[in-house]
């Protein structure tokens, strides 16, 4: 299905179109989100349970909030949408029961408080830092070792600091149609060995080069690495 139309799509289904919400929770996606799950390291329990939640969700939020389909901007797949919300949550669910698998006995007249002081590295609060974000970012730093350090610094001209390519070229000495095919081999450079280093970290995630662009776009702690 073209991004378009799944974008489409998913506007008909937040307007409450009974067929395009059935198209969307359809036995094939809900069946190969649970597999992702498993993969991933959930019970068969918990991939369905997960799986219900995301959809439930992505129609309509609880306590207040909008529904998760609302975050689709159709820049890349639905499925890889899905699949990075069905992970995250996976990832909460594992953190929460590495917690209370840690929680120690209480020992009788200790204050209430007492033991969780005794704690090392766990929060009652949430760590608010999305871990899919950090994959991509790790990935994405480990393929700029790949890239010339000239591409690198054009990019960073043209595309952070918007100079003018043919200003950028100047400095070099080169002219503005080197400049161009100089970016267009580090970006292509940069998309291969990203993607390559995905594959690496998580073969069962399903990520393609938009996504990146969506985080890049929308998420101003991608590259700086900031919680």
């Amino acid at each position: 299905m073209a991004e378009t139309n799944e974008l489409k799509l998913v506007e008909r289904a937040l307007a409450g179109d009974n067929t395009a919400c059935a198209e969307i929770r359809s036995k094939e996606n809900t069946s190969w989100l649970e597999v992702l799950l498993v993969k991933r390291g959930a019970s068969s329990t918990e991939a369905v349970d997960l799986t219900a939640d995301l959809f439930a969700d992505c129609f309509g939020a609880k306590l207040g909030k909008p529904p998760l389909l609302e975050k689709f901007n159709g820049l890349g797949k639905l499925r890889a949408f899905l699949s990075r919300a069905a992970i995250n949550r996976l990832i909460d669910l594992k953190r929460h029961q590495k917690f209370e698998g840690n929680l120690p006995t209480p020992s009788e007249g200790a204050a209430p408080t007492d033991e969780f002081d005794l704690l090392e590295g766990d929060s009652l609060v949430q760590p608010s830092e999305d871990t899919l974000v950090a994959l991509l970012r790790d990935c994405l730093t480990i393929a700029y070792a790949e890239c010339d350090p000239i591409a690198l610094l054009l990019l960073r001209l043209v595309f952070v600091h918007r100079v003018n390519q043919a200003k950028a070229g100047e400095l070099l000495g080169w002219s503005q149609s080197k400049v161009s095919r100089s970016l267009s081999a580090a970006m292509e450079t940069l998309r291969e060995a990203t993607l390559r280093e995905v594959h690496a970290a998580d073969p069962w995630l399903e990520l393609e080069w938009e996504d990146f662009i969506t985080l890049c776009r929308s998420s101003s702690d991608f590259l700086v690495g900031q919680p």
